[in-house]
């Protein structure tokens, strides 16, 4: 017969977008592992997917359900739901069972890195993904190195890389960083020089860029669609403008960041991310001043 204690713990978690637009609260089994999926659209994100019990409780502390913005495809079976700010994605809908799954990337007080991580072959599922078109300009051409291009999940924001060799050889930086951002959305940075990257979107208004904090020197940039972050972009502020807000004068981490555009390389088309050398982890926590979770 199960006693009190064979069931498992009950935690109540809170989680929250970056921008802390949105904030809930939640009641679930103690989280330890999380479903990591290849599909189209989850690899793109870096989802970790935790799926609750029959007993899960669910409140909206702040916002509402139109805070964050939807987005579905194929036969539209899981409704993504995201920030259209900061672009974290935060949860997903299962329509059929109107029941939600939760990012556990966007759960205040856990580390995604120490999560168990368990695969789930989602890619197998329905019809194959078609990879968006990049139908903007493309850089220059660099000796000994390849075009690649990647996307957003729904095309509207491409990217054409000029890049060593996106394998197993390549030997360029790569870092996974555990800051309030980077930990939230999930992305596997490199930093490649500006004249090697394009960002294209058709429609302007498709791009969304997102600064924050001491990082208003940078701009996250990410489809306003469907919400997949790309790149982060230098702001070019004036030494003026920097010292205005805070930044430290006569160069340093931004006036190096100038001549970079550093991608995410899990937008990338035919490209295996756990094939490339594993990232550098950066503590990103310890970057100055600490995000205060909502």
């Amino acid at each position: 017969m199960a006693t009190q204690d064979d069931k498992p713990k009950r935690v109540v978690y809170r989680g929250n977008c970056h921008c802390k637009a949105f904030v809930y609260e939640a009641e679930l089994p103690e989280i330890t592992s999380g479903y990591a999926c290849n599909c189209s659209i989850c690899s793109k994100k870096a989802y970790l997917w935790a799926f609750p019990d029959e007993q899960f409780r669910f409140t909206i502390v702040k916002g509402d359900e139109n805070t964050l913005r939807k987005y579905s495809f194929g036969p539209g079976k899981l409704t993504h739901s995201f920030c259209p700010t900061c672009a974290t994605p935060v949860l997903g809908e299962l329509n059929e069972k109107q029941e939600r799954a939760l990012n556990i990337r966007a759960i205040q007080g856990i580390n995604a890195w120490d999560v168990e991580k368990i695969p789930y072959d989602g890619a197998s599922l329905g019809s194959p993904y078609v990879p968006p078109e990049h139908k903007g300009p493309l850089p220059e051409p660099i000796e000994g190195h390849k075009l690649y291009t990647g996307s957003c999940h729904c095309g509207a924001v491409t990217l054409a890389f000029m890049t060593k060799p996106l394998d197993e050889t390549f030997d360029e930086v790569t870092a996974d960083c555990s800051c309030s951002i980077c930990s939230r959305n999930g992305y596997f940075w490199t930093y490649p020089k500006k004249e090697q990257v394009v960002l294209h979107a058709s429609n302007p208004d498709d791009l969304g860029k997102y600064s924050f904090g001491p990082r208003f020197l940078l701009i996250k940039t990410f489809c306003k669609i469907c919400g997949v972050c790309m790149t982060n972009q230098h702001s070019m502020m004036t030494e003026e403008e920097r010292i205005a807000k805070g930044a430290e004068p006569d160069g340093g981490f931004a006036d190096f960041m100038k001549a970079l555009h550093p991608v995410n390389l899990r937008v990338f088309h035919d490209v295996d991310v756990s094939k490339l050398k594993a990232p550098e982890y950066r503590d990103g926590t310890k970057f100055p001043p600490s995000y205060v979770n909502p």
